[in-house]
């Protein structure tokens, strides 16, 4: 018996269906998928990847939601304490919940691996017609080079959140559920590596759409250093042979990357009219609008309390996420800052008047980041528009700025200049807050390293994962360390979805 999944076209575009059924035998007036790849044209390829990167995002609350509250484990962001019975609470104590996160675990689990298996068919199935010239096959497989980018991204992020996961075969017989668990080693030198080396070398230097909605080249050499840097990291800690690793592969994004070019001013990469700023390497693009992928960045990032004052008409927003009050104090007083916080709103608890964050309800500062992403009245919509940055220039500075350090024990011009091209940009030197100073020692380097990624990818969903591999998650979240299941179980995954060890019998990662 022989799983078929038909594929469906809409005006022209290609379109991977969601679900499969189990045939006895296979009707001879259709024709199967792995027929229909296996001659598909360019444009109808162009089509599918494209489809990719809806299958990534799942539906409103998909990617940036899910990944933005496993966040909250960080030092960065926090949750409202006032929401009776919010289930963020767990990743605040640093101890998840199956059954409260499970909404967290089943979305990023399924939107994961269905983006892998549809990849996978593309990958597996798609062949360059046999007549086509040279050009043409480069340009088929710079399509095709983004299924592998995506497909080693999905996996990246998979055991990074829950170590052993199934590796899924290409050939489409097998789900995720009639897989084995593999360690993660094991998915990084048969999956992400290769799938990574492989989009190296056919995606092309500047996007197949002219925007950041499609991978470059030097956007998967900067996933790939990212690989590397964690490689190095726990759990596998390699060490210093994977910070050479990273820093090579993170020093060619700087020295040969002629796309990819720093935005002039930090504030208009989080605007709406900017969203295609070739300092971006790779995000979703999102459109309210257009009902495509339209992302969470509406009311969840509004408070509580919020009213807004030029329409006369509260907006009380859903206040999913706050800064966390040492996040904010501890941040220079740069031009990020300023465009990062609100710290002071009109208020539905004090008359519709000002109030400053430390005298609101919550009495926690808001993340501003997104809301030039507003559909119509500030606050008005759940959804929104802009794009979620999955890689763009800073994360190739400041990755080569870490590794190169750490794979030398010491720190070399490139890697100041690095890191100083991000502190000019934030206005520290009209600000009075000193730019890292020649002759910097290893140590204090890398705890600047540190502290300028935070500042700069501020509530950009990255934190936790450096927490993790520079095992600094004791250390930036001491007050709720001590007796969390992270500390207990000694490790930082998240639990494989419940119904996933029901269908399958797997083991699941301890405390679960």
């Amino acid at each position: 018996m022989k799983k078929l999944t038909y594929l469906a076209t809409l005006a022209g575009s290609l379109f991977l269906a969601t679900s499969c059924v189990d045939l006895d035998q296979e009707p001879q007036s259709f024709i199967t998928e792995e027929e229909y790849i296996s001659t598909i044209n360019q444009e109808s390829l162009e089509s599918a990847i494209s489809a990719l990167y809806n299958n990534l995002w799942h539906d409103n609350y998909g990617f940036n939601s899910r990944i933005q509250r496993i966040q909250v484990c960080a030092d960065e962001i926090t949750y409202r304490a006032a929401k009776a019975g919010n289930e963020l609470a767990y990743y605040d104590q640093l101890s998840p919940n199956i059954s409260a996160n499970t909404a967290d675990f089943d979305t990023t689990w399924e939107l994961f691996y269905f983006t892998i298996a549809n990849a996978n068919k593309l990958i597996h199935f798609a062949v360059a017609p046999a007549d086509a010239t040279e050009e043409e096959i480069a340009k088929f497989n710079g399509a095709l080079a983004e299924a592998y980018f995506v497909r080693g991204l999905c996996y990246f992020y998979l055991v990074r959140m829950y170590g052993n996961v199934p590796m899924v075969p290409e050939d489409g017989n097998e789900t995720a559920i009639d897989c084995p668990l593999s360690t993660p080693e094991e998915i990084y030198n048969n999956m992400i590596i290769p799938s990574l080396e492989y989009a190296i070398e056919w995606l092309p230097e500047s996007p197949r759409l002219s925007n950041s909605s499609t991978p470059t080249k030097w956007a998967a050499e900067t996933c790939l250093a990212d690989v590397y840097i964690t490689m190095a990291g726990w759990p596998l800690k390699k060490g210093q042979e994977y910070y050479a690793k990273a820093a090579e592969v993170a020093k060619d994004v700087l020295d040969n990357n002629n796309y990819h070019k720093q935005e002039a001013n930090y504030e208009d990469l989080w605007k709406e009219a900017n969203k295609n700023s070739s300092e971006f390497m790779f995000c979703l693009h999102h459109s309210h609008a257009n009902k495509v992928m339209a992302s969470n960045y509406g009311k969840s990032y509004y408070p509580a309390d919020y009213y807004n004052i030029i329409n006369k008409v509260a907006r009380n927003g859903w206040a999913d996420y706050y800064a966390r009050k040492e996040a904010f104090e501890a941040y220079p007083n740069d031009k990020r800052k300023d465009w990062n916080f609100m710290t002071e709103w009109y208020s539905t608890s004090n008359g519709n008047n000002l109030v400053q964050w430390q005298d609101s309800p919550d009495g926690l500062p808001c993340i501003s980041k997104y809301y030039d992403y507003d559909q119509g009245q500030p606050g008005q919509n759940a959804q929104a528009n802009g794009v979620t940055s999955i890689y763009r220039l800073a994360d190739a500075k400041l990755l080569y700025a870490e590794a190169s350090t750490r794979a030398t024990n010491s720190v070399n011009s490139q890697a100041i200049e690095a890191v100083r091209s991000l502190q000019e940009r934030a206005g520290y030197a009209e600000r009075g807050i000193p730019e890292v100073a020649d002759g910097v020692s290893a140590d204090e380097f890398l705890n600047i390293v540190s502290n300028e990624r935070s500042y700069e990818f501020f509530a950009e969903m990255r934190r936790w994962f450096e927490l993790v591999r520079t095992e600094q998650v004791s250390v930036k979240r001491a007050e709720n360390w001590n007796g969390s299941l992270f500390q207990t179980q000694g490790h930082y995954y998240f639990p494989i979805p419940s119904q996933q060890i029901l269908l399958t019998g797997w083991q699941n990662n301890p405390g679960y």
